[in-house]
């Protein structure tokens, strides 16, 4: 037996993935049951979730780190410089 912790927000998701399982499969569920049936959906599926990444896309716009306005000085570059930033070589 495995505990598994959920939000509450994690806790509505499961219970409306359980609801389309339980209407699907014409039987009632147990949490324990939801969790196995969608992970083993994820496993057979991953050609659709590959497919349709905007579906798995995170909210980045209110991501202060992705703010387009925010510039930074990174004084006087050359492509050296530039490279030894961006991928570490020297």
């Amino acid at each position: 037996m495995t505990t598994v912790r959920l939000s509450d927000a994690q806790r509505r998701r499961l219970e409306e993935g359980k609801r389309v399982l339980e209407d699907a499969e014409g039987k009632k569920l147990t949490q324990g049951e939801a969790i196995a049936e969608l992970a083993q959906f994820t496993i057979r599926h991953r050609g659709i979730l590959a497919e349709e990444p905007q579906a798995a896309r995170l909210d980045l716009e209110g991501d202060s780190l992705l703010d387009m306005t925010l510039v930074f000085d990174m004084g006087r570059t050359n492509p050296r410089t530039i490279d030894r930033l961006l991928y570490g070589k020297q």
